[in-house]
């Protein structure tokens, strides 16, 4: 986890902070490590802390947990509910008392292999977990209340992206469409964080900026892919390899940069290149 602070009190609305000051203490008071994830760590990090535009509203709040079983998993739903959290048909989600939902995906050994979790007690429904641990072990401390101070642990922009990709590639093509479009945010705003923008202006990344025709963004998108790969474990970054290789059938890099596109006729080919800018980083 970066031991930075990103300081944007006072930006959010009092009925998600209510949420958040609930589930950190009581996942403090259960001694769980975990990361918010999802569009609510998009926005906490691009919009309101770099000043990137917004995307889409938010609509429920996402928290990732490292557990170490089922049981773990249960406590932590049930001390939620005994603050007014209300469960539903979903197992990951709950109803908070402001009627915001709330998503839990955990993660660690309760994973089946390490790479995907199946819901108890049939075991049905299946998750890829790949990326939540790389998202939590690089998560971000965000400030998100001074009075009295209250700090949580977020997934940067770089664990996001890993996460949106593993997402895109294990989702059929009817529940992808907003994984597309947010790797398609994230890899267009990295440069709004003032460090990645320096960052491009030093002596040893100025080849990037050069083979890019200082193009920033584009150039941006491809220490995003740098960055993801330098935090990606081997399970993750071979699933990225592979789609980047064309090894998974109908999802391809030529799909994913369709899907991103919100006018195909006038993004496809900005999508395209971010995409091979991005893979271009990865695979240094």
């Amino acid at each position: 986890m970066t031991s930075t602070l990103l300081n944007i009190a006072g930006k959010i609305d009092p009925q998600t902070v209510a949420i958040f000051e609930t589930v950190n203490r009581v996942i403090a008071e259960l001694g769980i490590p975990y990361v918010v994830v999802g569009a609510t760590a998009r926005d906490l990090v691009l919009h309101y802390g770099h000043g990137a535009r917004i995307q889409r509203a938010t609509h429920d709040v996402d928290f990732a947990i490292e557990v170490a079983s089922w049981a773990a998993f249960d406590a932590l739903k049930n001390r939620l509910c005994e603050q007014g959290f209300i469960t539903t048909q979903q197992q990951h989600r709950l109803i908070s008392p402001m009627k915001i939902a709330v998503d839990i995906i955990p993660f660690g050994h309760a994973e089946h292999e390490q790479t995907s979790i199946a819901w108890p007690p049939e075991g049905k429904v299946v998750m890829n977990t790949l990326g939540f641990q790389e998202a939590c072990d690089t998560a971000e401390w965000v400030r998100i209340q001074d009075k009295p101070e209250l700090d949580i642990p977020v997934a940067t922009p770089v664990g996001l992206s890993l996460l949106k990709f593993i997402a895109w590639t294990d989702r059929t093509r009817d529940l992808r469409r907003k994984d597309a479009t947010d790797i398609a945010y994230l890899l267009s705003t990295y440069d709004a964080i003032q460090e990645v923008f320096d960052a491009l202006y030093e002596e040893g990344n100025i080849q990037i900026m050069e083979s890019y025709d200082w193009n920033i963004t584009h150039a941006s998108a491809h220490l995003l892919g740098q960055h993801a790969k330098n935090i990606s474990q081997a399970n993750t970054r071979q699933e990225i390899i592979r789609l980047a290789s064309g090894e998974l059938g109908e999802r391809t890099l030529d799909r994913l940069a369709e899907e991103m596109c919100e006018h195909i006729n006038v993004q496809l080919d900005r999508n395209q290149q971010l995409l091979s800018a991005f893979m271009a980083g990865f695979n240094e």
